[in-house]
């Protein structure tokens, strides 16, 4: 990842080696579904998708979610694969995201 575009983690911290689930994509709202470490489910949801980028990204075991530097109003979100020998990826560029907990 190119720290120079790095602002921050988001997401719980049980995002951290987690299993990314599903991606569901409908319009402008993209709906991805992760397995925490813990067992417990999180539902990260995306409005006013601009963009999205995704590759083989169900089973992906998470390092974290980051966002990355964009132009507003918009925000970029990079799921980041933590199994280096996987080619899993998922990054969406939206207006809003928000998480609940299941």
């Amino acid at each position: 990842m190119n720290d120079a575009g790095f602002i921050g983690y988001v997401g719980r911290s049980d995002f951290h080696d987690g299993v990314l689930l599903r991606v569901s994509v409908e319009g402008r709202t993209v709906e991805v579904v992760v397995k925490g470490y813990s067992g417990r489910e999180h539902v990260v949801l995306f409005e006013g998708v601009d963009e999205v980028q995704m590759t083989e990204p169900e089973g992906m075991v998470l390092y974290s979610l980051s966002e990355m530097r964009a132009t507003p109003p918009l925000r970029k979100f990079v799921f980041t694969n933590s199994e280096e020998n996987r080619p899993a990826a998922l990054s969406v560029v939206a207006e809003e995201f928000s998480i609940r907990s299941e």
